[in-house]
């Protein structure tokens, strides 16, 4: 059996007891003839890979508009834990080369 099958079987192994509504772990690989720790070790693999999943992040473009009113001269962008302050005459390369450093790095 190739990796891939084994991941494919213990999935549908835990899919097939999530839908089962057993809340025991034991009783359901009793019933259907499935070592326990084995069980739990790919239990705690469908854990982590839920856990270490990339959370989904959506970019936005958008237009600048010429100010029709006096606009302060610099704005702050906040992405995750990272703050850009951008003040007037900024270079519009340069932040679009950081925008796209955040965009791969910043979870």
């Amino acid at each position: 059996m190739t990796r891939d099958e084994r991941r494919a079987m213990w999935h549908a192994r835990i899919e097939a007891f999530k839908a089962s509504g057993e809340s025991s772990v034991t009783a359901w690989c009793a019933t259907n003839n499935i070592c326990v720790p084995s069980m739990y070790t790919w239990l705690k693999k469908e854990w982590q890979k839920v856990d270490t999943a990339p959370t989904a992040q959506q970019w936005v473009s958008f237009d600048t508009i010429a100010p029709k009113v006096s606009m302060p001269s610099q704005l702050t962008l906040a992405i995750g834990v990272v703050s850009i302050q951008i003040e007037e005459g900024f270079n519009p390369t340069l932040l679009g080369e950081v925008l796209q450093v955040l965009q791969t790095h910043v979870k």
